[in-house]
């Protein structure tokens, strides 16, 4: 199928996914929006439409990342020390913020949700929230918008990645995971270098993953399991052209629960056939023991098409 390949987005690779994500909302705004789908290789990759030439999507993004830094989502007045760990009148202040419409304002509502709160009843934000500490998530985010640069969207849509920038990084790449025990010496000390391009990108595309109150902790669209522990990310990879609207169907259905009943998964096969799923993937999200700063573990395949 004819289409703009971007060989730098890995489709096994969380960020290089939600770097996809954000290549279509780089174009919500524009009268022509591309469809996305994924290549059939042993490792796919983003694919859209022919006509959004790489040059073109990195003439938009270089127009819509400044955009976004004016939205107040992402530099809200009462954004507290911890980020957006919002007292809870302050939630509500922070989406009421989101209703304007303007660019970047659908990221609050994949942030936060009203009346889901932690233990210390502040917002208990997204499980894809991996920043802590001195690591403020709205703070790294606005940094790697307004610093990255044309070089760095053309090698990250491209490949491969060079991982020359120090600009922050939201720990989405899978490569981010590295525990202390598989190295030789402490890790904290080595500067980390980053893919400003993909991350940057996927900045928009976590946009598309909306979050919800539940009972005893905010859900995160694609994410089961607990906060400390046990949790995970599962998303599709598909070999048919998908719009906007039709992509956020697909992220919405695809799901992952080892309680499911053998019909269940049956009916779940019957369904991903039919929308062109190629594959379902899932990532486990490991948290440290102190301050639960977050990386996503090696990359797993738990469907496939025959």
């Amino acid at each position: 199928m004819t289409g703009t390949h971007l060989n730098g987005l890995d489709g096994t690779n969380p960020l290089a996914f939600l770097a996809a994500l954000g290549v279509q909302i780089l174009f919500e705004r524009e009268d022509e929006q591309p469809r996305l789908w994924w290549s059939d290789d042993v490792i796919p990759h983003a694919v859209i439409d022919a006509e959004f030439t790489v040059e073109r999507v990195v003439d938009q993004a270089m127009k819509v990342f400044p955009r976004w830094l004016e939205s107040p989502t992402l530099k809200p007045e009462m954004a507290p020390k911890t980020d957006v760990k919002f007292k809870p009148n302050d939630i509500r202040k922070y989406l009421e913020l989101a209703r304007r419409n303007d660019p970047g304002d659908a990221l609050a509502f994949s942030l936060v949700a009203e009346g889901s709160l932690d233990n210390s009843g502040k917002a208990k934000p997204s499980d894809l929230h991996f920043t802590a500490g001195r690591q403020l998530f709205l703070k790294m985010a606005c940094e790697i918008l307004a610093g990255v640069e044309r070089d760095d969207l053309f090698q990250g849509l491209g490949g491969p990645w060079g991982y020359v920038s120090t600009l922050p990084s939201l720990m989405w790449d899978v490569s981010d995971d590295r525990l202390y025990a598989l190295v030789a010496s402490n890790p904290s000390t080595d500067k980390k270098l980053t893919n400003p391009g993909p991350e940057a990108l996927a900045v928009l595309g976590l946009s598309h993953l909306s979050v919800f109150a539940g009972r005893d902790r905010t859900l995160t669209m694609g994410c089961s399991g607990g906060w400390k522990s046990g949790g995970s990310y599962t998303w599709p990879l598909w070999i048919r052209p998908a719009g906007p609207g039709a992509v956020s169907s697909l992220l919405a259905q695809v799901t992952y629960r080892e309680s499911e009943s053998v019909s269940r998964v049956r009916d779940r096969t019957r369904w991903y056939q039919s929308w062109s799923i190629a594959r379902v993937l899932k990532s486990n999200i490991r948290r440290a023991d102190q301050g639960g700063f977050g990386t996503f573990g090696p990359t797993e395949t738990i469907w496939s098409r025959e």
